[in-house]
């Protein structure tokens, strides 16, 4: 197995499992926040969120692109900007299961950067002229 192929699927690991996290969380089974009356309930937060990383996790298996690797590594920064964001207008603002999932989110991270930024780049050309030893060059007639 490749080196590429074993972060990919380490990366989407951990997207699972935080995705497990936001599910539980939604669920209730986890508990993070005191609940406010009014609001509403943390089944409309986990649930999206989970989805949101269990799809990922699932992208990170099924394909090899480093437009996806770009776009998972920005996402990861926006989802802990964030959090940070509303901590504040949160009771309490900073809990265990948060935390938790900020440092999961540090090796997904960084297993996306060293995707987009070492893993060697693959051929282009369609699977079938690589057979018959064509190259992205042109034909000379």
């Amino acid at each position: 197995m490749s080196n590429r192929r074993i972060i990919r699927y380490g990366a989407a690991a951990l997207s699972a499992v935080i995705a497990a996290i936001y599910y539980l969380i939604g669920l209730g089974v986890l508990h993070v926040v005191e609940p406010r009356p009014g609001e509403p309930s943390l089944l409309f937060f986990g649930l999206p969120a989970g989805s949101a990383f269990l799809l990922g996790s699932l992208l990170l298996v099924l394909f090899d692109r480093r437009a996806l690797w770009i776009l998972g590594a920005l996402l990861q920064v926006l989802v802990v900007l964030g959090y940070f964001a509303v901590a504040a207008s949160r009771t309490p603002s900073f809990e265990a299961w948060g935390i938790t999932l900020r440092l999961i989110q540090i090796p997904l991270f960084v297993a996306l950067v060293y995707l987009v930024v070492r893993a060697p780049r693959t051929d282009r050309m369609p699977q079938a002229n690589r057979r018959h030893g064509m190259t992205n060059a042109r034909r000379q007639p």
